[in-house]
């Protein structure tokens, strides 16, 4: 039997979780597809559980321990061993809905399609949290070609790596998964050269879910990520200064005023600290760059900006009292907030 889709899954350390994580790609009601699991040295239970699967479908490969800085190498070592015409990330912590590769197969018959993508969910304890995409559909499939890059510059990645499926021979053609220097994600730097390459499809469907908890990377260096990928932007900028100037798409704006999002995560993470000055300092420049963001958030940034004066976390208190509404029912805010696992399938 021979894969249609290669599933790159690195882990590291994934005991509670990676039988889970298998168990989801062998409920899939598409079986043409090899798993890859690329083990970073694991020191807990997490080789154990994953050799009691017999299947000849999953392939392990253990490594002494490197780190998450080393991420791009570990996906890269994956595509060069994958026999899929299509790729897609599961990582150890994290699962997908029994449907997911039948549903997203098809969307490659158009021969264009560089990369599908779709909603997640959020799994936080006992709760399953479905946000919906905030970009307009255009924007969302990359049509015309390089538009996604606005949302990019701005440092707002729209595209859920727990979502993504991508051509393996376009992959190959933009050189693989990127990883810059000091940046611990391969995930928007390689869809940002994707975006050169062709359209996307998005499907409006939850494609993967994503399991949040304080070990997480993205949770421990947030404030890293968002630093390590405003400098990022200035680089991509240069690297790539003829493809953005032959975009059929307009970037000039964004590029002007790249990272505007980006600094206004940074300024955000200041504040829940109360960190007032190193605050306000983030949120000037993410004023600064307003012309690439739309009006909901440049009055995001407005409300920041006062925060800082009356030293309160306005935003924060705003996000909890949003769930706190959701949980009570009191609105009809667009995401579902689920309080059992039970049937997420």
């Amino acid at each position: 039997m021979y894969p249609q889709v290669t599933v790159i899954t690195p882990t590291y350390n994934h005991a509670l979780y990676i039988a889970e994580c298998i168990e989801s790609m062998l409920n899939q009601t598409i079986k043409e597809w090899e798993m890859i699991i690329i083990d970073d040295g694991s020191t807990d239970r997490t080789a154990d559980i994953i050799k009691k699967y017999k299947d000849t479908r999953i392939r392990y490969i253990h490594h002494v321990h490197r780190g998450i800085n080393f991420l791009g190498e570990v996906y890269n070592e994956a595509l060069n061993l994958s026999k899929g015409e299509f790729v897609t990330i599961l990582e150890g912590d994290d699962f997908f809905p029994e449907s997911r590769l039948e549903r997203q197969i098809p969307v490659f018959e158009d021969e264009e399609i560089v990369l599908s993508h779709g909603l997640i969910a959020n799994v936080e304890g006992g709760n399953i949290v479905c946000y919906p995409s905030l970009c307009p559909k255009d924007v969302r499939n990359n049509d015309p070609i390089g538009c996604i890059l606005k949302e990019f510059l701005a440092g707002y990645n729209p595209i859920a790596t727990q979502s993504v499926m991508i051509r393996k021979s376009f992959l190959l053609e933009a050189g693989g998964f990127t990883q810059p220097s000091n940046l611990p994600l391969v995930d928007y730097p390689t869809w940002m050269r994707l975006s050169f390459l062709g359209r996307f499809r998005f499907i409006p469907e939850v494609l993967g879910f994503w399991r949040r908890h304080p070990t997480s990377v993205t949770m421990q260096r947030s404030d890293e990520i968002f630093d390590s990928f405003i400098r990022y932007c200035d680089e991509f900028v240069q690297s790539f200064k003829s493809e953005i100037e032959a975009s059929k798409f307009s970037l000039s704006r964004f590029v002007k005023n790249r990272g505007a999002i980006g600094y206004l995560a940074l300024g955000l993470s200041k504040l829940s600290g109360k960190d007032w000055d190193g605050a306000l300092k983030y949120f000037k420049k993410s004023w600064k760059r307003k012309k690439a963001v739309n009006k909901p958030f440049q009055m995001r940034i407005l409300i920041s900006i006062l925060s800082t004066y009356i030293h309160l976390d306005l935003p924060g208190y705003l996000i909890k009292m949003r769930v706190l509404c959701m949980k009570k029912g009191l609105n009809k805010m667009p995401f579902v907030i689920h309080s059992s696992r039970n049937g997420h399938h």
